[in-house]
């Protein structure tokens, strides 16, 4: 069967992800034929993160129009006429939307674009896991994949290709004969999940998570455009892909949707037990969420991807690259250092951080590393965010890095739930403290899946229902002790606080709100004055 895969990516995150190609991966390997519809190079209007990021100066700008990476000017009614006509050209079996909250928006008008095409149309990924009555309420989709859809996939497309009975398979959602089937249980629409209460809800996941060993094969990206191996990273531009080397992670962040994954994870074990009528202690010694990739295989797979599509930069997608014990880290340095020997990337916390850790990555050829602090409030990470790391600690990990040229990049947020002023100004001075590389400023976005979200509706913050746009771009809400606007004028000059002397704060402040003081200011600190 013909398989179409739809990548709406209007706010152009130029880095390849690893989900689509793992899915060509494993519908190839079931026998199917994979084509992809990607919307990065289609500009209709929305600004990028990456431009966002450059405009504040938290990012080095970079261009890669030299590299072909251009985007097309088009309106939304041209870009869903263009998908139109690839879908009739290609006439697949299946059409496959990967779906994040922030970019369900155009991934659902190109999907009403080809309403009356019959053809199956499922939407998978984060957003449509956890609101799935939201997702299935549009007419223009038909069914949704819950979870990890590596395994479920293939099946579906396989069982349609043969005219059999889709309404049984695991971790599939379908409106089938005036009926919706939840892997093979009759429901009503109604009692679905919307991303609001997400503990108690009646959980979709019925099949034990992608075994990273035995059952994940290595990901597809020939689907992709060659100028999509580009991205800005560090000042320049290199040619990279996403790549895991583990899956879960062991904390508890709840502005993330992974503390309700993780419980998820445990009542699907607890369905697959009762379905399959395996013993649930062995199930859940067998199936764990926080899941690592063999090291050799891992090496064999990125040996070949760099030869095949000439990468010059490896890019870690693990959520937290370093939850590994000391024995798997050091045989990662030993053979990353000795079979690829490529700058790479890390996203790590900074609990992860062990004496020796910084010089080791740095020897194996990390250039980047990215930790959160989030907040530089202890009561409120504590508290609000369960992140219960102290400034002591986060001061620490950062100076471990001193001792390397890897360049450190600070993760911070604003605009949580109740967060003052005063406690932003914290965070500008923890992030003073450790001087990092980059100074990455998020405004917080009560994300579907998510206990911040529960609390926000709680509060009247947001109405239930409303979607969470992107994180890297404009558009705050009031949360209880700052308005919209007054958060936006903060961010914007985040790290000019952070870079510019006290004594100069004054101007800083007059630049959250004064567009000529703030070009002034950012004009200083580029040509080094400060």
């Amino acid at each position: 069967m013909k398989v179409m895969l739809v990548y709406a990516n209007e706010r152009m995150d130029s880095l390849i992800g690893i989900g689509l190609p793992l899915l060509s991966a494993h519908l190839k390997k079931a026998g199917h034929d994979v084509k992809l519809y990607d919307t990065t190079l289609f500009d209709t209007g929305k600004e990028t993160g990456d431009s966002f990021r450059e405009s504040l100066g938290q990012v080095t700008p970079v261009d890669i129009e030299k590299y072909g990476v251009v985007r097309k000017k088009v309106s939304m009614d041209e870009l869903k006429a263009d998908f139109r006509k690839a879908v009739l050209d290609y006439n697949p079996g299946l059409i496959g939307f990967s779906s994040l909250e922030m970019n369900y928006d155009q991934a659902l008008e190109l999907a009403k674009g080809i309403q009356d095409i019959p053809i199956p149309k499922i939407f998978g990924g984060v957003y449509p896991t956890f609101a799935p009555k939201v997702v299935l309420k549009e007419p223009s989709i038909d069914m949704i994949g819950e979870g990890e859809c590596e395994e479920m996939l293939p099946e579906l497309a396989t069982a349609l290709e043969k005219g059999e009975d889709i309404t049984k398979i695991l971790n599939l959602t379908v409106k089938k004969d005036g009926k919706i089937y939840r892997s093979g249980e009759v429901i009503n629409l109604e009692d679905l999940p919307a991303g609001e209460s997400i503990y108690g809800e009646k959980t979709g996941l019925r099949r034990p998570l992608t075994d990273l060993g035995k059952t994940l094969l290595a990901p597809d990206y020939s689907i992709f455009d060659d100028r999509r191996f580009w991205k800005k990273m560090g000042g320049k531009a290199v040619r990279t892909v996403a790549f895991e080397l583990s899956r879960g992670c062991p904390f508890q962040c709840t502005f993330c949707c992974i503390p309700i994954f993780q419980y998820q994870h445990e009542k699907s074990l607890e369905s697959y037990s009762k379905s399959s009528g395996l013993d649930l202690k062995e199930l859940k010694k067998e199936h764990k969420f926080r899941r690592h990739k063999p090291i050799d295989k891992f090496i064999s797979e990125v040996e070949f991807m760099v030869k095949k599509y000439k990468l010059d930069y490896i890019y870690f997608t693990d959520e937290c690259f370093l939850s590994m014990d000391f024995d798997r880290f050091n045989d990662f340095i030993k053979q990353y250092r000795e079979k690829i020997n490529l700058p790479f990337f890390i996203e790590t916390r900074v609990e992860t951080i062990k004496l020796g850790y910084a010089e080791a990555l740095e020897s194996a050829g990390c250039e980047g590393v990215a930790m959160g602090i989030e907040s530089g409030n202890s009561e409120l990470r504590k508290n609000l965010l369960k992140r219960f790391m102290t400034n002591e600690q986060i001061i620490a990990a950062f100076r471990e890095f001193e001792k390397t040229k890897i360049r450190v990049s600070a993760n911070n947020i604003i605009g949580f739930p109740g967060e003052t002023r005063e406690n932003i100004m914290e965070t500008i001075e923890l992030n003073r403290q450790i001087h990092p590389g980059n100074t990455i400023v998020n405004a917080f976005r009560p994300y579907s899946g998510t206990e911040l979200r529960r609390l926000c509706i709680e509060k009247g913050l947001i109405p239930a229902g409303e979607r969470a746009e992107d994180n890297r771009v404009y558009g705050a809400f009031d949360n209880g002790a700052l308005t919209a606007k007054e958060l936006e004028g903060i961010r914007r000059v985040f790290n000019l606080y952070v870079k510019f002397p006290k004594d100069r704060w004054d101007d800083v402040r007059k630049a959250e709100t004064d567009d000529d003081v703030l070009e002034s200011l950012k004009q200083e600190y580029r040509e080094g004055k400060i």
